[in-house]
C-alpha cells in the first residue's frame, strides 16, 4: 500500500501541473485574442479619425470667408471679460491698415456682415445702424437699408463698435478684429485671423469688375 501511495503522489502532481498549464494556456490565448481585438478596434478608430480629419481639412481648403470669421469670433469672445446680451454693438466695415480708413472693398464689407451674424449667434445685442426708419418702395424693389447718413437715425444707442483692419499677405489677408467702447475707447477684446488668397479671390463683385481686385504674389505667378 505504501508503494501505491508513493506512486500516486507524483502522478497527481503531474496531472495538476498539466491541468494548470492547460488552464494558463487557455487564459493566455483569450488574453491574446482580446489584445488583438483591442488593437484592431484602436486601429479602426485611428483610421476613422484620420479620414475624418482629412475630410475636415478638405472642407477648410474650399471654405468661404464665413468659415474663417467663425474662428476669429471664437477667439474674440474667449478674450472678452464679461460678454453680455445688454451690450449694444454696432459692426463697421474692415479697412486696410495701410490705406484710408474711410474706404474699403468687397472683403471689408463682407467681413462686417459675417461678424454681425456671428455676434448675433453668440447672443449679443447687435444694432444695424444702416436700417432706416421707413421702407422705400421703388419699381425695382422694396428697401430699408441705406448708406446715406441723412436717411439714418443719428441717435442709435451704440455702446460698442466691432471692427478692425486688414493687411495683404503673400498668401492671403491678415484680419485684426477688435471690440471698442464708444465712450472710453477701451479695447474690450481683440483677435487675429488669416484668410487664404484662394478664399478672398473667390469673392466677386455684383457690378463692374468681376473680381475683387486683390493682387497676391501667389496668384500673379499662376
Amino acid at each position: 500500500m505504501k508503494l501505491i501511495k508513493l506512486a500516486a503522489i507524483p502522478l497527481m502532481c503531474f496531472l495538476s501541473t498539466s491541468c494548470s498549464s492547460w488552464f494558463s494556456s487557455d487564459e493566455q490565448v483569450q488574453e491574446m485574442q482580446a489584445t488583438n481585438s483591442s488593437e484592431q478596434a484602436i486601429g479602426s478608430v485611428s483610421r476613422f479619425n484620420n479620414q475624418r480629419m482629412s475630410d475636415i481639412y478638405k472642407r477648410v481648403e474650399v471654405g468661404d470667408v464665413n468659415h474663417y470669421v467663425q474662428g476669429i469670433m471664437q477667439d474674440l469672445i474667449a478674450n472678452m471679460d464679461n460678454p453680455g446680451s445688454s451690450m449694444d454693438i454696432g459692426v463697421t466695415s474692415f479697412v486696410y491698415i495701410d490705406g484710408s480708413f474711410d474706404e474699403t472693398d468687397l472683403l471689408g464689407n463682407q467681413l462686417s456682415e459675417s461678424f454681425m451674424h456671428e455676434l448675433h449667434q453668440f447672443g449679443l445685442n447687435v444694432l444695424d445702424f444702416k436700417s432706416s426708419d421707413y421702407i422705400r418702395v421703388t419699381p425695382t424693389g422694396d428697401f430699408n437699408f441705406s448708406r446715406d447718413y441723412e436717411e439714418l437715425n443719428p441717435d442709435m444707442p451704440v455702446q460698442y463698435v466691432m471692427g478692425g483692419t486688414m493687411v495683404k499677405h503673400q498668401d492671403g489677408v491678415i484680419v485684426n478684429a477688435r471690440m471698442v467702447s464708444i465712450n472710453t475707447k477701451k479695447v474690450l477684446s481683440s483677435a487675429q485671423g488669416f484668410i487664404p488668397a484662394s478664399v478672398v479671390n473667390a469673392l466677386h463683385r455684383s457690378q463692374g469688375n468681376p473680381g475683387i481686385s486683390l493682387k497676391f504674389k501667389q496668384s500673379e505667378k499662376s
